[in-house]
């Protein structure tokens, strides 16, 4: 792959527990690093769930190799989020990561 496909800038987010004004704990998203990557979809899936069409979407997000990337995050694409499934070291080349993720959209209709 050719870094310069890495032309979309998206932020990695943790969740971390906070305290609210009710002192509850609850979870929030905090911005952990911003980095270059590629965006290409995988698959499509519709199901009909609660009168409500939702499209499950997987995306395949590349970006240079980090060991301090997990599971637990999330990453966001201007007003998108995407959940992580999957983080994959191609050949355990230690290059690039090829970063499994669901994004959940809901379709009023």
């Amino acid at each position: 792959m050719k870094i310069s496909s890495l032309n979309k800038r998206i932020t990695l987010q943790k969740l971390v527990e906070v305290e609210n004004e009710a002192n509850e704990n609850v979870l929030v998203s905090q911005d952990f690093k911003t980095i270059w990557a590629s965006i290409a979809p995988v698959k499509g899936r519709e199901y009909l769930e609660a009168k409500k069409i939702q499209a499950e979407l997987t995306y395949k997000i590349t970006i240079r190799y980090a060991k301090d990337i997990t599971p637990d995050m999330q990453i966001r694409y201007g007003e998108r989020i995407f959940n992580i499934k999957d983080i994959i070291d191609p050949f355990e080349k230690h290059e690039l990561l090829e970063i499994m993720c669901i994004e959940k959209v809901v379709k009023n209709g």
